[in-house]
């Protein structure tokens, strides 16, 4: 139905098409609707049998959550180090090659 929603309007946008075919699916009889209650049925015990083992919540475990940078990790580059007695400390005087940028 989808298809030929878009084939007859000029509007690309899936907000007013969407708006379209609710009122179509409003407008239909209930029988009408059962027919394609019962082939989303179908595809749904299709779907079971092919993948008997699937579950929605594995979609969720894929993705790893990604982490968050602290903004005391972002360091300006107009700023000076907040970590400046931690280079000196860690690295020596001697070895400043091994500083941050900022501290340098």
């Amino acid at each position: 139905m989808r298809p030929t929603v878009i084939a007859e309007c000029t509007l690309r946008e899936s907000a007013a098409i969407n708006q379209i075919l609710g009122r179509r699916w409003h407008a239909l009889d209930r029988s009408e609707q059962s027919k394609y209650y019962e082939m989303a049925r179908k595809e749904k015990e299709l779907h079971l049998q092919l993948y008997p083992g699937w579950s929605a919540r594995d979609n969720y475990a894929i993705q790893s959550k990604k982490k968050k940078r602290k903004k005391s990790d972002i360091v300006d580059k107009n700023r000076e180090c907040p970590n400046a007695k931690k280079c000196r400390a860690r690295f020596g005087m001697e070895q400043q090659a091994n500083w941050c940028k900022p501290c340098r």
